[in-house]
């Protein structure tokens, strides 16, 4: 495998780029069509829920068709330590453009940067890919919401839409040879910060993904995810500020993902 702003509770909906869709079937015998996941009246759901829940939130869903719908699809939030998967990529298409191999040094920064969301790290990874490949990383996602943080790069801001395309075509920006590696490691992060979304969604789903949380600062807790079933690929982004607790972004984040995969009213 390789902006405009909407009021809560009202469901938006926007068309990928043409250059980021995904193939259509392969030509052979004709097979009976699938509907679209997650369907429509989910994501509804997920909006009339959302809007019942205290601070700013937003969500986005890009569907196993790359169409992508949700609630506040291009208001800006902090990213927090989302933002890391992005600097992940821009590593990795960093060795690529070096023709350089994943070596110890480059595992012992990326690793803990994902796996335990490590900020000394994400540091490290800035400053050794600079600025201008992270932004480029968002140029070729079509992040249109997307504005740099700088040094300071949980200040970077992102909206729901720009993250779920992100993840949805994510494997599409990583250079072949390095994608089992940005694939495990964002299956695999610790179980303490596999909270939100995988904590819903597995085992029918595998989940890749990243949280990003700024509780005592701005009551901020972020989470975006790729998942895959057979036949199913799908993104869903969930963005919030101003939570009474990390505790109750957590339970937001999950409250969204339920009713997206139709598990809950």
């Amino acid at each position: 495998m390789r902006g405009v702003w909407l009021w809560i509770g009202v469901v938006a909906s926007c068309t990928v780029p043409a250059s980021l869709a995904r193939a259509g079937p392969v030509a052979g015998e004709p097979r009976e069509p699938q509907p679209v996941y997650p369907l429509s009246g989910r994501v509804s759901a997920a909006g009339r829920y959302l809007a019942g829940r205290a601070g700013t939130k937003a969500f986005a869903v890009v569907n196993d068709r790359g169409k992508v719908t949700g609630v506040q699809l291009h208001r800006r939030f902090h990213s927090a330590s989302v933002v890391k998967s992005m600097l992940l990529v821009a590593y990795l298409q960093m060795l690529a453009h070096q023709h350089r191999p994943l070596d110890s040094a480059s595992r012992g920064l990326l690793y803990p940067m994902i796996h335990s969301s490590d900020n000394e790290a994400a540091s490290a990874v800035l400053a050794i890919v600079g600025e201008k490949r992270l932004d480029r990383v968002a140029r070729e996602a079509h992040m249109v919401d997307y504005e740099p943080g700088g040094a300071s790069w949980g200040f970077t801001e992102v909206s729901a839409s720009d993250l779920a395309r992100f993840f949805f075509h994510q494997e599409a920006l990583i250079p072949r040879q390095f994608d089992g590696f940005a694939r495990w490691l964002l299956s695999t992060i610790e179980r303490d910060e596999s909270w939100g979304i995988p904590a819903v969604a597995r085992p029918e789903f595998q989940v890749f993904f990243k949280g990003g949380w700024l509780p005592e600062v701005e009551g901020l807790v972020n989470q975006v995810a790729r998942l895959e079933r057979p036949g199913v690929v799908f993104a869903l982004a969930v963005l919030t500020v101003h939570d009474p607790s990390m505790a109750y972004g957590e339970r937001t984040i999950e409250g969204v993902t339920a009713r997206v995969l139709g598990w809950s009213g």
